[in-house]
């Protein structure tokens, strides 16, 4: 997962180089996600959590879902190569109910340890801050907002997969290419990828945007 963040990041960042080189090219706010991503070139800069022993419980509970998830995935006949929508959905639907079985009541925080989960947090929270509003709103256009999450359930197919920017990625801890780290509205959501399903999730991560207070015209009696 790193190695395609990083490969992705350097082509930002050429494309960004060559920018900097015009006279007429300014810098402008980001409108969607991918021009949010291409503001987080200095994210090759952020410091690497592998390995960093405040996410150890953390990554041992990961590996011990992806053991559940590699014993689910091998109850469930393989594909051959095909591009046929229907079959790949239904084994995904397959592999998510083999997990389903495996993990029978599992519930929120069985992998986000409440350490981890209060250090991920924070780092979204920093990162959220350091970002504009404008920047803040582009990243969230596409997140589903208003289906609550629930473990063993499918991430909704109704919208597109909202991308975390690419900067936030460097600064969480890495994980296995069966997972990956999406947003539900202000959660973020673990994301089994061939099964699409919530894993887990830390409940409102991302920090709710300032409350706009409309000026009022005061009036005085005479």
């Amino acid at each position: 997962m790193r190695l395609r963040v990083l490969v992705g990041l350097v082509s930002i960042a050429t494309v960004v180089g060559t920018c900097s080189l015009l006279a007429g090219c300014k810098t402008e706010p980001a409108a969607t996600v991918k021009e949010a991503n291409a503001l987080d070139v200095k994210a090759v800069e952020a410091p690497d959590p592998v390995g960093d022993p405040r996410f150890k419980e953390f990554f041992d509970r990961v590996r011990l879902y992806v053991k559940v998830h590699d014993t689910a995935d091998a109850r469930v006949p393989s594909l051959k190569e095909t591009s046929d929508p229907r079959q790949l959905s239904e084994r995904e639907k397959a592999l998510a109910d083999e997990i389903r079985v495996e993990r029978a009541g599992a519930h929120q925080g069985d992998v986000f340890s409440p350490a981890a989960a209060k250090e991920i947090a924070d780092i979204v929270a920093a990162d959220f801050t350091m970002r504009p509003p404008s920047d803040q709103k582009a990243i969230l256009l596409e997140v589903p907002m208003k289906v609550p999450p629930a473990i063993n359930t499918d991430y909704p197919t109704t919208l597109p997969l909202a991308t975390v920017p690419a900067g936030l990625l460097m600064k969480l801890p890495t994980l296995p290419e069966a997972l990956e780290y999406r947003f539900l509205g202000r959660h973020l959501i673990l994301r089994d990828i061939k099964a699409n399903l919530i894993v887990d999730f830390i409940p409102d991560a991302v920090p709710a945007p300032p409350v706009k207070t409309a000026g009022r015209r005061q009036t005085h009696g005479r």
